[in-house]
């Protein structure tokens, strides 16, 4: 009809049915292994209520900083430097997935690459703006953290006796992160110790190649020792030229208390009750289900570490919290495997 005009308006594409956000979120957990991360964020955690409450640390920013926000800051460097290597990884390995792991998120198509690539560029950037409060040197030592997780996930997962060695490394920098003039640096050995310790058995237990033959497990070994003696003998040096000694001093008031080295014991107990823990819940069950617990539950046990060694330090309130906090990591952990469990998907970390 004159005058009439015809307007043609293209129908939307048709992508699929929306996905419920709670299944979104969920793969986003998964991309990230945000349940792992606890264990880190403890870790942090230590080296931060050691700092401050010694007074030797007063120069630091951490040390003046209110409570809240030094624990929201170190717990933000935590996940997102976390969160960072893990969507890595899975952005390396996309291709090794599709064959041998479908079920993970990136490579069974539920995220996208574009979007896992931002979400591993955003976890990398809040860690290093978190880390900007903590002072010049947590922001230099966050950075040299990132660029150790691509050496790991480029080229060093693909050569055991140094990929392993530079998990542990990892976890010590991490620690140091908050406060780099440490010199109580035993809790820091510890971690890397576990780390390495948690790595090595998870390689032999999903039996990845190349195998452990005896020159690998030596080269371990020696690097393991090296840089312990790196961490142990760079701390009691520190301590020696400080004022101080190297185990903390704890500060109440003016006056400082501590349990002195007996205080180790609580540790060594930490470690026996790992140790148990292995034995009831790994050691039945080979392969890679019996991996996937190990690193469940080496990564939730650095909580276990980190209210020990409050403990030897002469903080008792700290401690009783964290080992609060340590409970409370163990049944978020519990739950969120068996939320994914009733979703229909395995839970796989690499």
């Amino acid at each position: 009809m004159p005058g009439v005009g015809l307007m043609i308006v293209a129908a939307p594409r048709y992508h699929g049915p929306v996905r419920p956000v709670a299944e979104r979120i969920l793969d986003a957990f998964q991309l990230t292994r945000l349940s792992l991360a606890f264990g880190a964020v403890c870790e942090l955690w230590l080296v931060t209520l050691l700092t401050r409450a010694d007074p030797r640390y007063v120069h630091l920013p951490l040390y003046h900083m209110p409570l809240w926000k030094a624990l929201v800051c170190t717990a933000v460097v935590a996940i997102g430097l976390f969160s960072f290597a893990a969507s890595l990884n899975d952005l390396l390995d996309i291709r090794h997935d599709r064959r041998f792991s479908p079920e993970r998120p990136l490579a069974a198509g539920r995220i996208r690459t574009s979007s896992a690539a931002l979400l591993s560029f955003g976890a990398l950037m809040a860690a290093v703006i978190s880390a900007s409060a903590l002072g010049e040197p947590a922001l230099i030592l966050t950075v040299a953290v990132a660029a150790a997780v691509m050496f790991y996930d480029a080229i060093g997962k693909h050569i055991p006796s140094i990929g392993i060695v530079t998990i542990g490394l990892v976890h010590a920098a991490n620690m140091l992160i908050p406060n780099w003039t440490l010199t109580f640096t035993l809790p820091i050995w510890w971690s890397m110790s576990h780390a390495v310790a948690i790595a090595a058995s998870v390689h032999r237990y999903e039996d990845k190649r190349p195998y452990f033959g005896t020159k690998r497990i030596l080269s371990l070994i020696a690097a393991w020792l090296f840089w312990s003696i790196i961490l142990l003998g760079g701390g009691a040096l520190a301590a020696r030229n400080s004022a101080g000694g190297y185990w903390p001093q704890v500060a109440r008031g003016d006056e400082l208390i501590g349990s002195g080295p007996i205080g180790i014991i609580w540790p060594v107990l930490a470690l026996a009750g790992f140790l148990l823990l292995v034995r009831a819940k790994v050691a039945g069950s080979p392969g890679p289900a019996g991996a996937e617990r190990l690193r469940r539950y080496g990564a939730m046990w650095q909580a276990v570490y980190a209210a020990a060694w409050l403990m030897a330090a002469g903080l008792q309130a700290e401690a009783l919290g964290m080992a609060a906090l340590a409970l409370a990591g163990i049944v978020a952990m519990t739950l969120l495997k068996e939320i994914n469990g009733l979703s229909g998907r395995p839970i796989s970390w690499r």
